[in-house]
């Protein structure tokens, strides 16, 4: 190849490499909701809330901390497995199966999207529309979460149901009221969890939004 035709075919070789870039720059978004969401449900996972949010949903009466405690060995089982959750009856610990993969489904998509957020802001940091997408993930997903959120207030119910039926299609999600997996975490208990989820996920994207459109700002004035 003459000098000439190699330098003919540069232009073309950047312009197709910019192009990849711009198109793996459209996936930062998505992926930073998804990790924003995943830190959210994480931090409602541990103890501090999860002790907060049942004892607040739970009736007066009862073994508090047997309860605590067999909330905290759930949990753990769904983390750590093995998954059989024992203390439960058998349709009871078929659902918390069927928890514990969409749990892990999520978490491995969380994980995949970090992964590439990392890839792409390492290898791309220094570009503005990295930082833009990452700025409009976070943005889409306050706003989704605040019209979702006043949806899922003013329709608890339906919105609960909905997305029980999507996510556990089976249909082993409805137990009787006096079960030990709904006196373990009562309706109420998902009240506020839901909310504390829906305020987690808004303060997340806004932080997220407000941190990387500055770094956008920056980079674009240099």
């Amino acid at each position: 190849m003459s000098s000439a035709q190699a330098s003919a075919a540069l232009p073309q070789h950047a312009g197709t490499t910019s192009r990849a870039a711009s198109v793996t720059a459209a996936f930062v978004a998505p992926a930073t909701m998804v990790v924003i969401l995943a830190v959210a449900l994480l931090l409602l996972m541990t103890p501090l809330w999860m002790h907060f949010a049942l004892t607040a949903a739970w009736a007066s009466g009862g073994d508090v901390s047997y309860g605590l405690g067999l909330s905290d060995r759930t949990v753990s089982e769904i983390f750590l497995g093995p998954g059989t959750f024992s203390a439960f009856a058998a349709d009871e610990a078929a659902h918390m199966r069927d928890v514990r993969v969409v749990f892990w489904g999520f978490m491995a998509l969380a994980i995949g999207s970090l992964a590439f957020v990392v890839w792409r802001v390492a290898r791309h940091g220094g570009a503005a529309h990295t930082w833009r997408s990452m700025a409009r993930g976070g943005i889409v997903l306050a706003v989704a979460l605040v019209v979702g959120g006043t949806i899922a207030f003013i329709a608890f119910d339906a919105a609960f149901e909905l997305f029980h039926r999507v996510f556990f299609p089976g249909g082993n999600w409805a137990f009787s009221a006096d079960s030990l997996l709904i006196r373990l975490y009562p309706y109420p208990f998902w009240q506020l969890s839901a909310g504390a989820l829906g305020a987690l996920g808004i303060a997340g994207g806004l932080i997220v939004w407000l941190l990387a459109s500055r770094r956008a700002r920056t980079l674009e004035r240099a």
